[in-house]
């Protein structure tokens, strides 16, 4: 399994109420590999790797494993209206064990482990600084937890968390400022710093604008600096798969939108379900998808990677919508619904025509 990237945005409807949209962007296939949607009811033990003592679950959790393991959840929603993800961020470190007093979590269950103890923000926060992100075994080898993680929770907050500092492997960083929004690699205050280049240099952005260029999202502003550190190749509006592409694609989409703030809530599925289609991967052989230039400006460290699903998780209503590629379904799971007495697998309609809509029926 070879993991590429994926895109994350908050959005705010109307009524003031959060929306989280993410694209899983991953090479092979992971529903033959054992993708499947997965909950935890409260109290339930759950073994997590490394571990002697299962874990207790604290607050019933909902979400999506991208293999055949419950607890490599990719991201989910928990009863307190909590809703995380994890993506890719391949300067990402982990540790290979703990020192006295951390709390070491393999990367791949670092979403299941604080959906499952965690009931807010600050509790995702606190429990962060404890924690030391561990090295993730796969068959007989080891690698790095190459990922970072976004949370919400129902008010609209938001913050991210990043393991990305080689001196301290796996300790994460704590963004409480951001634009609500995520993509994988460079590290987010580097994706911060192209963003500001690129409203530096952006001909539309700057049309017939005499003050400095900023963007706010999020209660955060990005101001345009025409020489900060930049990933882009021009000011234009960048149209490749790469992830600092798309996080300036979707930074700037999000933004023409007003994050959603005129939209009402029966709306925001088909607002976010749109502007999730501006980065959605084809199957592109890596083309278009690569992390960084060379010296010579040539894209490096491309990845066969496609999206595999997109999905909206409502932490107002804990639940969530989920597309699979090749579908033009949006299977609804609702946590509500799940049991509360065992650990249980509920299904995705992945028929290529399933809701299609005929014109006598509306």
């Amino acid at each position: 399994m070879e993991f590429a990237g994926c895109t994350a945005v908050k959005l705010t409807a109307k009524s003031g109420n959060p929306y989280w949209f993410r694209t899983c962007d991953i090479g092979g296939d992971i529903w033959a590999n054992g993708a499947h949607a997965v909950s935890f009811p409260v109290g339930a033990r759950v073994s997590m790797t490394g571990r002697e003592e299962p874990m207790t679950v604290a607050h019933a959790t909902l979400g999506l494993s991208y293999n055949a393991l419950d607890t490599w959840l990719l991201d989910g929603v928990n009863d307190a209206g909590l809703v995380g993800g994890l993506l890719a961020l391949y300067e990402a470190t982990s540790a290979r064990e703990t020192a006295d007093g951390e709390d070491g979590v393999v990367g791949m269950e670092i979403i299941t482990r604080l959906l499952c103890t965690c009931a807010t923000v600050d509790d995702v926060i606190c429990a962060a600084k404890r924690i030391r992100l561990l090295d993730v075994r796969i068959g007989e080898e080891q690698s790095s937890a190459s990922m970072h993680c976004m949370f919400i929770e129902p008010s609209g907050r938001c913050v991210i968390l990043e393991a990305a500092d080689c001196a301290a492997p796996g300790c994460m960083e704590v963004y409480e400022d951001n634009l609500g929004l995520m993509t994988n690699s460079p590290p987010y205050p580097q994706q911060l710093q192209n963003l500001s280049w690129y409203l530096a240099n952006s001909p539309e952005w700057n049309w017939g604008k005499e003050a400095t260029p900023c963007l706010k999202m999020n209660g955060m502003t990005v101001t345009g600096d025409a020489e900060a550190p930049h990933y882009c190749m021009s000011g234009a509006f960048p149209a490749s798969y790469a992830s600092c592409d798309r996080f300036v694609r979707m930074a700037m989409l999000s933004y023409l939108n007003q994050e959603g703030r005129y939209f009402a809530d029966s709306e925001m599925l088909a607002l976010g379900g749109d502007l999730m289609c501006s980065v959605i991967e084809p199957h592109n052989q890596g083309i278009y998808h690569y992390t960084r230039f060379d010296e010579k400006e040539g894209p490096q460290g491309g990845h066969a990677s496609y999206t595999q699903y997109v999905v909206m998780y409502v932490p107002k209503e804990r639940e969530l919508y989920l597309k699979p590629y090749g579908t033009t379904a949006w299977t609804r799971l609702r946590l509500s619904g799940c049991s509360e007495e065992k650990v249980e697998h509920h299904k995705i309609c992945r028929h290529p025509l399933a809701g299609v809509v005929e014109e006598k029926d509306f």
